[in-house]
């Protein structure tokens, strides 16, 4: 039975880590290491991994602090570094798995570089499930280009296929990741199993301004690269987010161009009910001109 290593990277994360490394430890796959990377907490995250997992440090679990704050793209890569197994599989401090995530997911690795089981399931802070997504899968290359997927708690691969994330794209790295892995013709699996539960909190970056800072970025430097079939639906998401943030001028030139391109994309109710809430928010639009 092929080793998996189990990354965690982890900033601040007292309340969830437990959690997150129990998830991991009680999987149905029984070949498991789990590697904590404390990407230099301040808070008592590492007195609740040591009290906790203090038996197992340096067996089944590997703990690595960085000496300064690193982000979690250099800490997920750090774990990498210093797994053993042959499978990578990444889990966010604040979510957790079903009891046979790895094991349904793993055998995939096999014929694919990467596998993603796309999360269907959110908890809240307590764990008690908030909803659950009822939506129907799509291609491979329209979910990933239409920035559907990403999340890392949700990502498996062949160590000997991982290609890094990259630090020039945070807080969307997990995004660009599958598109540089698609670009370079990785061979990806998107599951729809629901077997990874995500927790929603006011910390989760997708609120945070950065994430529409990188989102740009991500369209900037692959814009051209984007195959012609989904090149809509890459605009269309930018656009999305731009009237998220209050980037009105921006997200419309992109939202007209994207349906010029593909009509059909505003026949998706939440596409259009998105749309039309996010288009005419002003005050979003001044927030970001005073915060740029």
């Amino acid at each position: 039975m092929e080793k998996i290593s189990v990354v965690i990277p982890v900033y601040n994360g007292e309340k969830y880590i437990k959690d997150a490394v129990d998830s991991a430890l009680s999987q149905s796959y029984e070949n498991v290491e789990v590697i904590i990377i404390n990407d230099a907490s301040t808070d008592r995250t590492e007195e609740v991994i040591f009290q906790n997992f203090g038996e197992l440090l340096g067996s089944k679990v590997i703990y690595h602090k960085n000496p300064v704050n690193r982000e979690r793209a250099y800490s997920r890569n750090k774990g990498v570094e210093l797994s053993s197994g042959e499978y990578i599989f990444f889990l966010d401090y604040d979510d957790k798995w079903k009891t046979d995530y790895l094991k349904k997911s793993v055998e995939y690795l096999r014929d694919y570089h990467i596998v993603y089981s796309f999360p269907k399931t959110f908890i809240d802070s307590e764990g008690k499930i908030l909803r659950k997504s009822k939506k129907s899968l799509t291609s491979e290359k329209e979910i990933i280009f239409s920035g559907q997927i990403g999340y890392p708690s949700a990502t498996g691969v062949r160590k000997d296929s991982y290609i890094n994330y990259l630090d020039r794209y945070l807080i969307r790295e997990d995004w660009e990741f599958f598109i540089r892995a698609y670009i370079q013709d990785l061979k990806i699996k998107i599951l729809d199993n629901d077997m990874v539960l995500m927790r929603e909190h006011s910390n989760r970056t997708s609120r945070n301004l950065q994430f529409y800072k990188a989102t740009l970025t991500v369209f900037r430097d692959y814009y051209d690269k984007v195959p012609a079939k989904v090149k809509a639906d890459f605009m269309f998401h930018v656009g999305e987010v731009c009237l998220r943030f209050g980037d009105l001028a921006l997200g419309w030139k992109l939202i007209l161009k994207s349906l010029k391109e593909k009509p059909a994309l505003i026949k998706d109710k939440r596409k259009a009910l998105s749309v039309l809430k996010r288009g005419i928010r002003i005050d979003r639009a001044v927030k970001l001109l005073l915060n740029p």
